[in-house]
């Protein structure tokens, strides 16, 4: 009898909708950020991330649509709201701030 936990049986399980968001009449996707690869804890600081954590988040999670992201003009309020709904659509990740992109995240 194998009592092991099956961590790829969890990861199936726990799979939720990704984010999807306009700009500049595109439509971005960004995945669950729980689904993002664990080697972006040493990329990052998850517990007070900075502005440019945040930006390597986004950058991680939009992927190959990071490129087009990037080269459409949008004020820093625009990608902290982003953070923001992002983090809402999660349920918002814990230690996780957006202050950093000038959001107030009452109710965080």
């Amino acid at each position: 009898m194998d009592n092991a936990f099956d961590l790829d049986v969890w990861v199936n399980e726990a799979r939720a909708e990704p984010f999807k968001f306009k700009l500049a009449g595109r439509v971005y996707t960004l995945p669950p950020a729980a689904e993002l690869d664990k080697t972006i804890l040493s990329e990052v600081n998850l517990t007070n991330p900075s502005a440019r954590d945040i930006e390597i988040l986004l950058k991680k999670g939009l992927d190959v649509q990071w490129k087009d992201f990037d080269a459409t003009p949008a004020p820093i309020g625009a990608l902290g709201e982003l953070f923001r709904q992002w983090q809402r659509h999660e349920g918002a990740w814990t230690g996780m701030r957006a202050e950093c992109y000038g959001v107030r995240t009452r109710g965080f």
